[in-house]
């Protein structure tokens, strides 16, 4: 058919028809567009991924460049809104809920619309974590000592160091983990908000024909729950001794040589496995922050522990000549 063949897309407008482009003009479009998602848009900024997921999924920012790429001007229109302030109509619980049509117009013509919706009772809007608060500060760094029956309020999460009974209820009564969410009416703008961003990027995602490229479906879960997973360690540090320590004649606490043997670091390591250069260097450590933190009693005992291990095991080494 050479320049005679057309392409099987046709846009058609309040009943009429356009004509359909040549495939030389769908290719040159086609090509401005994958060039602009390539070039303009960054990932995590305008798009996002996620493990699991075919396709990135477009974010608001990368909506409206591609709507500003087309020449488009999105206008908002209220389909249906519930606003129960009081819950009276949900059996006391406060309830919004805001479904929203996105129109994008060039010029005077109408090019494609969607609608989007969000409410408060959604997840991420109706709970929140309940943490156990400081009765006496009001602090949310409420702990349960290893040790001792009790709780305590640690002072290096913000707290004031008071301690409290292991079942005193000012303590126990507390909800704990995902309770109802008392401010709910606080978010009613980012509820809002949200309904108008999802019709946004699905009118986008209509109008400029880049399903190809993007979804929605899976926006959501990127800006309210996702984590990136954090990086791989670095590898652990050649540890050198360069002079040797003082180790005193007696543990703070009496410890069998067993006992100090089965200690573990925090990667499982038992300290009978562990050179005695190592063990040095780790003393050294311990008593460094013994020194010079100010240490809650737990940690402190926790550090206590492993120093006693680690003399216990030096002195031992040295005994049998190791």
């Amino acid at each position: 058919m050479g320049n005679e063949q057309t392409a099987i897309v046709v846009e058609a407008r309040q009943g009429s028809f356009i004509s359909p482009a040549s495939l030389d003009t769908a290719r040159d479009r086609y090509r401005v567009v994958s060039e602009f998602i390539k070039s303009i848009l960054r990932e995590s900024v305008d798009y996002g991924k996620v493990p699991g997921g075919d396709k990135p999924c477009l974010l608001k920012p990368g909506a409206e460049k591609m709507a500003s790429l087309f020449g488009l001007s999105p206008t908002f229109q209220d389909v249906q809104v519930i606003e129960d302030w009081t819950g009276k109509d949900h059996d006391g619980e406060p309830f919004f809920y805001y479904r929203i049509r996105c129109t994008l117009h060039l010029g005077e013509r109408l090019i494609g619309s969607a609608d989007g919706s969000c409410n408060s009772w959604e997840k991420k809007y109706r709970y929140r974590k309940g943490d156990r608060l400081c009765p006496k500060c009001g602090a949310a760094a409420i702990y349960r000592s290893k040790n001792k029956p009790e709780w305590y309020c640690w002072s290096k999460k913000g707290g004031c160091g008071a301690t409290f009974h292991i079942n005193d209820k000012a303590i126990t009564d507390q909800e704990v983990g995902l309770v109802k969410n008392p401010d709910v009416a606080d978010q009613v703008n980012t509820i809002l908000k949200m309904a108008e961003k999802r019709a946004l990027v699905a009118a986008v995602l209509i109008a400029t024909n880049t399903s190809d490229y993007f979804t929605q479906d899976i926006e959501d879960y990127i800006e309210a729950d996702y984590t990136p997973a954090p990086p791989p360690p670095a590898p652990a540090p050649t540890i050198t001794v360069t002079e040797p320590i003082d180790v005193p004649d007696e543990p703070e606490h009496a410890m069998t040589y067993e006992t100090a043997c089965a200690v573990t670091n925090r990667d499982g390591e038992r300290y009978g496995d562990i050179p005695t250069d190592k063990l040095s260097f780790m003393l050294r450590s311990i008593d460094k922050r013994i020194r010079e933190n100010h240490l809650e009693a737990d940690e402190l005992d926790s550090l206590q522990n492993k120093r006693d291990a680690i003399i216990v095991i030096i002195r031992h080494r040295r005994e049998v000549g190791e």
